[in-house]
């Protein structure tokens, strides 16, 4: 069958059209706001407007946790614990939750949602005391399908929310009663700028795929593992904030719409590699960044795959864990230089490094 002329005319322009731009639009995107990304005035930036930590005391975490002499709940809260302490005040509003608490609660009040720590402004010292307050011994069965209901009630507040969700993937949840929690945090998501940081004690194929589902909604949100957040607490509420203090690693600078690692800083990666290898006890923190070309949405998963490029040389490279190899991703936020020019483009098409230990 032969082509029309006009159509034969159509589709090359639209080939060569697509041939000669990138995938991203070279149209600015909105500005992050940061007269809200507020800095301390010294090492740290804010990097969310509010936070909420649900705390998982249910019937499934009562296990015992390796040998620890802990059971999981009480993990869970030592890990509070110590993310509280590490957290820098930035004047977050922040809340403190359970999943469930035992009263009766009724979807349509908001009232019903008893909190340790109700939603207000970031108090460390407060904060901390709420933690201890924390059950350890059960308080129910799994209800996370409940936890992401009560939710709704706390969003609607100005800037990006981040939830810390402390789960095993079980919920107990009521066909025809309520949503099934995926269900449930697809809503939120299209509805609210949330992001799912999941704290996965998963324990079979089922429970992990459902939390791996849940962080998918969107591209700011990720599961992490619970052993590592065990071992590493600092780095539950690291996200919150960025640490601008350098530890003699420059950034890693990337080409426009690509996360594809630039020769001239292989050497510097195999500096940081060899580093990590003698140094068992250190770890890194890798923060990926864009400019301010594109979607707010798209550069979100761009710096996520910038992030991953390095984490990706140094495992193949150096053979370093990735429970070594820790990873934030902002978009377009925080820009370290101005984006009206290419120079400063470039420099916001970033990975930061920051090495952690002792």
């Amino acid at each position: 069958m032969k082509t029309r002329p006009f159509l034969s005319f159509f589709l090359a322009f639209l080939l060569a059209t697509a041939a000669a731009c990138p995938a991203r639009s070279q149209q600015p995107a909105p500005q992050a706001d940061n007269a809200l990304l507020a800095s301390s005035g010294g090492r740290y930036i804010r990097m969310a407007h509010n936070f909420f930590i649900f705390y998982d005391p249910t019937t499934t975490m009562a296990v015992p946790y390796k040998n620890t002499g802990l059971t999981r709940i009480e993990a869970q809260k030592k890990i509070l614990r110590e993310s509280n302490a590490s957290l820098p005040p930035l004047n977050w509003q922040a809340g403190l939750y359970p999943h469930w608490k035992g009263e009766l609660w009724l979807p349509a009040s908001p009232f019903a949602f008893k909190p340790y720590y109700r939603l207000q402004n970031y108090q460390k010292a407060e904060y901390g005391a709420a933690i201890e307050q924390l059950p350890t011994t059960p308080q129910s069965p799994p209800m996370l399908q409940t936890g992401l209901m009560k939710l709704e009630h706390l969003l609607g507040l100005p800037g990006r929310t981040e939830l810390f969700l402390f789960s095993d993937g079980k919920h107990m949840t009521e066909e025809g009663l309520e949503p099934q929690p995926l269900d449930e945090a697809r809503q939120l998501a299209a509805k609210y700028d949330i992001c799912f940081n999941i704290v996965s004690s998963a324990v079979d194929a089922k429970a992990r795929k459902l939390l791996k589902d849940i962080a998918a909604v969107n591209s700011c949100s990720q599961v992490m593992d619970f052993d590592t957040i065990y071992d590493h607490p600092e780095h539950l509420l690291g996200k919150l904030y960025a640490d601008t203090q350098g530890n003699g690693f420059n950034n890693i600078l990337f080409d426009f719409d690509k996360s594809a690692i630039r020769p001239e800083f292989t050497a510097h990666l195999d500096r940081l590699g060899q580093m990590l290898q003698a140094n068992p006890q250190l770890y890194v923190v890798l923060s990926g960044f864009c400019d301010s070309i594109g979607t707010e949405a798209y550069n979100i998963g761009l710096s996520q795959r910038r992030a991953e490029s390095v984490r990706r040389y140094l495992r193949k490279h150096f053979m370093i864990k990735e429970d070594r190899l820790l990873m934030y991703w902002y978009g377009y936020a925080n820009p370290e230089a101005s984006n009206a020019t290419e120079e400063g483009r470039q420099l916001n098409r970033r990975v930061t490094i920051v090495l952690r230990g002792e």
